[in-house]
């Protein structure tokens, strides 16, 4: 199988791709221009991330590294989509309707995630989930209480 992973990701983080898309979601939003603002820049800086990882980790050697950077990319965009539900679906129930920054912002989240898992093959998504389960028992090994340990 011919190692492309990097140049699938420097598309799929194509900066006038993003923006374009983005533009569409806030389009159909009411938010302010300052939120309007962050959210591009937010759009902007994790292309630059998934662009600097393709770039970074392109040659065939680098796949292992690869996977595992980019595990850490996709855990940290799923944490930040959860994160966003959570405040969204918390001012739901306690004042009767959400935030719309939380949902653009859960709403991003969530389009970065699609395009990632989107250019993987079954294999390379088992890889990705291989190295995610290892970052997370990593972090887990971390906040292992003394007690627990005997």
């Amino acid at each position: 199988m011919k190692y492309d992973l990097p140049q699938r990701l420097s598309r799929i983080a194509d900066a006038d791709a993003v923006s374009t898309d983005t533009n569409a979601l806030l389009a159909a939003v009411n938010i302010s221009e300052q939120a309007r603002t962050m959210v591009q820049h937010e759009v902007r800086y994790t292309a630059n991330q998934i662009r600097t990882l393709a770039d970074a980790m392109g040659d065939p050697e680098d796949a292992d590294e690869l996977y595992g950077a980019l595990a850490s990319l996709w855990l940290e965009l799923r944490l930040q989509w959860q994160r966003h539900n959570d405040v969204a679906n918390y001012d739901l129930m306690r004042h009767g309707e959400a935030k719309p920054i939380d949902l653009v912002r859960g709403s991003v989240s969530s389009y970065y995630v699609q395009r990632i898992e989107s250019l993987l093959q079954p294999e390379q998504t088992q890889c990705l989930n291989i190295k995610a389960l290892a970052i997370i028992d990593s972090l887990r090994q971390d906040f292992v209480s003394p007690a627990e340990t005997v």
